[in-house]
């Protein structure tokens, strides 16, 4: 008899992307107001709890949780440091650089070898109709408070770990400076020498390999839509409906509902299951 697979995706469940109440800092150990979220979704810290009791009621029916952990440095493309003016400042967060942006020297990459790099690279975004390049918030330095997984759902994760005997599976992405990296499978512009960046079939087989996968995380109109559209993308039209996304668990970055609602519409049409997590309990 078949044994029924079921596999939870966590995408960059992080405190850089979680809105924590001051009352809950205290739980790391930090005083109150040290913990400063880089780039808070609104609502996700209801998403965590929401997220995290699902698991504790599914413990023993999720057989994988796979984890993609958001990974940067300071200097880097989608950060403000990595840009500058003729005047030598750099671009507020949420600047929008545009290939003609640089091409007029409205900006430039503060390392000028890189000017070349950056050229094509916003070129390309554009002429594949990708995410413009847009300067966040610098977050999820590796090694900050800001890049390890929110604690509602790394208590949960603990414990299905120690009633499963199961061990999660970590995929980390965006260590390499010169590409973004939304999604969970590649970069937004492959690099031909890192191989990090290029596509990585891991999420796919988990797909393939599994009867029915829950997916979840932050923030629902980027990293999470560009993960799904990346595996949906890549998937053999029979695996989409295995995907279930768990709607209440994840919210879009403000300012990016209507992609987030965009991106749904999307998916429903090409099968994906859209739940909330009292859905699945209740079936």
């Amino acid at each position: 008899m078949h044994q029924t697979i079921t596999s939870l995706l966590i995408i960059d469940p992080q405190y850089d992307f979680y809105d924590v109440p001051l009352n809950e800092q205290l739980t790391l150990g930090a005083p109150p107001n040290t913990i400063s979220p880089s780039l808070p979704v609104p609502h996700s810290w209801e998403d965590a709890q929401r997220l995290a009791t699902f698991i504790n009621n599914q413990q023993n029916k999720i057989n994988n949780i796979v984890v993609t952990l958001d990974s940067h440095h300071e200097y880097d493309i989608a950060h403000t440091i990595y840009w500058q003016n003729k005047y030598g400042q750099h671009p507020a967060p949420f600047t929008l650089i545009s290939h003609q942006n640089i091409v007029d020297g409205l900006w430039q990459p503060t390392n000028l070898e890189h000017l070349g790099h950056v050229l094509e690279y916003t070129q390309f975004l554009e002429q594949t109709g990708k995410y413009s390049l847009i300067i966040w918030p610098t977050h999820c330095i590796i090694n900050s408070i800001g890049h390890t997984i929110v604690a509602p759902i790394q208590t949960a994760i603990d414990a299905w770990e120690k009633q499963t005997a199961l061990s999660r599976y970590t995929i980390s992405k965006g260590e390499n400076p010169h590409t973004e990296h939304y999604g969970g499978c590649e970069a937004e512009y492959p690099l031909h020498n890192d191989i990090k960046t290029q596509f990585d079939p891991q999420l796919t087989a988990l797909v393939i390999q599994s009867d029915r996968v829950f997916i979840s995380g932050q923030a629902l109109s980027h990293c999470v839509a560009s993960t799904v559209e990346q595996m949906v993308d890549k998937l053999p039209l029979t695996d989409i409906h295995k995907l279930t996304l768990l709607i209440d668990t994840t919210s879009p970055v403000a300012g990016f509902e209507q992609q987030a609602k965009v991106f749904i519409e999307k998916m429903e049409i090409l099968g994906i299951n859209i739940a909330n997590t009292t859905d699945i309990m209740a079936g």
